[in-house]
């Protein structure tokens, strides 16, 4: 708390001032009394109204932050020189004072910055991933706020939700542990974050740096998971040399990203390519990351689940839609869903044409169906969709993953497929619900045709299905 300016801890650290806080934290400045030196000290500050389950967990992970970034020795990784317990028993780690601030403090005073000094300090920071992964430590949550700047040297710090390798995870089953806007697609379905995750957040955040503002925006944190798992960043129009490092690292297919030896070949590119002062060409016309009509707890409750029987279309999405809103609709419909812990498969309905259906029709009968699986039955959607239900009677193992990874191969081979995530959560958690597993899919926004656009896979009475929409 701020009444702790001056404090004594562990009979060597005294407090001087406090340089920033958060939710959960807080960081101050201080100085080593034995030693001699400043030092930062960063604090767990707890609500009175968590129970002692959760106590335990916040401080587990602070003690994690802890180990993971004394694993590692490196410039670009914070020092941490020792954990201690205040006098009322919170944890507080000791580490080096970086005398600068953070790269989100320079976006804010500076806004975009150039692709140079970007490139340099992408450079930096990659060589600390390396170093960290090499360690089977991912950190999992690189933002411009947890990269410190001093006079030339870029340093990565707060480690709190990293993963270590041989350590059980500390996040609760089902939640989604990072910042938004710099989440990679994979984290934000639910799945583990990998090294290549990282490398996503560090393309986002250099995305950030040398546009002035991060690529995936929105009103609310849903809004942007949304857009982060469904939609493509606007294009770079500062980006100059540094454009291909951020068309390769910001794929949705992790293995698809750029490897770190061809990430550090091309910003060391970057970083010495000649400065040619340039005019940016006018920023196209911003395309809202979520409809207009903002989506409330009331509206998702509203939402019909799969099942026939007509709906009622929102008010202010009556009028036909386009291909890139209705992909971008379709992947709210699976991703607000999972942010708000909100089980079911969401539809949201439009006005349509006869055309417009037998298009769809037509493009879901041509289809072959999964190996193993049999065609069962076709119905319309309310949206004028193709709805085609795939079955397998054999009783499957192991949650039925073999069959899963047919059926997302099949997917991913369909035209107009650009990718395909894995279920919102955990098998054992959905297969056997009414409602099913939900398979994220995203529609490539070049292809017009008819292609898949959502698939919900689930067992019930022994039988396997899959059930997809085919449609624009």
């Amino acid at each position: 708390m701020n009444d702790d300016h001056g404090q004594l801890l562990a009979g060597r650290y005294r407090l001087t001032h406090l340089l920033g806080q958060g939710g959960m934290g807080a960081v101050w400045r201080a100085h080593d009394e034995q030693l001699g030196r400043d030092i930062a000290v960063k604090e767990l500050r707890l609500p009175e109204y968590l129970g002692d389950a959760e106590r335990k967990n916040w401080i587990a992970r602070l003690d994690r932050e802890a180990r993971a970034a004394a694993r590692l020795k490196h410039p670009g990784i914070i020092t941490v020189h020792d954990r201690i317990a205040g006098p009322d028993g919170r944890p507080w780690i000791v580490m080096e004072l970086v005398d600068g601030g953070s790269l989100a403090d320079l976006i804010d005073a500076q806004g975009a910055l150039p692709p140079r000094q970007v490139a340099d300090i992408g450079l930096q920071v990659a060589a600390a991933l390396g170093a960290a992964h090499r360690m089977g430590i991912t950190h999992r949550d690189i933002k411009p706020a947890n990269i410190l700047l001093e006079e030339g040297r870029v340093v990565l710090t707060d480690f709190g939700i990293a993963a270590l390798e041989g350590d059980a995870t500390l996040t609760a089953t089902g939640m989604i542990m990072g910042t938004p806007a710099f989440m990679a697609p994979e984290q934000v379905r639910g799945l583990p974050a990998t090294a290549e995750s990282d490398l996503w957040s560090l393309g986002a955040t250099l995305y950030a740096a040398v546009e002035g503002r991060a690529p995936f925006e929105g009103t609310a944190p849903s809004a942007v998971l949304v857009a982060v798992a469904t939609e493509e960043p606007a294009p770079a129009t500062r980006a100059g040399t540094l454009g291909p490092v951020l068309d390769g690292l910001l794929h949705k297919d992790p293995g698809a990203r750029l490897a770190m030896e061809e990430l550090r070949a091309l910003l060391t590119r970057a970083a010495s390519a000649p400065f040619t002062p340039s005019v940016a060409p006018p920023a196209p016309p911003a395309v809202p990351t979520a409809p207009s009509w903002s989506l409330t707890a009331q509206d998702l409750a509203a939402q019909p689940t799969v099942g026939p029987g007509p709906a009622a279309p929102p008010a202010a999405a009556s009028r036909r839609s386009s291909p890139r809103r209705r992909a971008v609709l379709s992947g709210l419909a699976v991703l607000v869903v999972a942010a708000v812990s909100v089980t079911g498969y969401v539809v949201y309905t439009k006005a349509g044409n006869g055309q417009d259906y037998e298009d769809n029709r037509r493009a879901a009968e041509a289809l072959t169906a999964p190996s193993g699986f049999t065609r069962a039955s076709a119905s319309r959607t309310p949206e004028d969709r193709e709805r085609v239900t795939y079955t397998k009677d054999d009783a499957c193992d192991d949650l039925c993953a073999d069959e899963l990874d047919m059926v997302g191969q099949w997917m991913r081979q369909l035209p107009g497929t650009a990718a395909v995530g894995g279920v919102e959560t955990a098998l054992d958690k959905c297969l056997k619900t009414e409602e099913g597993c939900v398979i994220p899919v995203t529609s490539a926004s070049s292809y017009s045709e008819p292609t898949l656009r959502h698939a919900v896979f689930r067992a019930a009475d022994g039988r396997l299905s899959f059930l997809v929409d085919v449609g624009r």
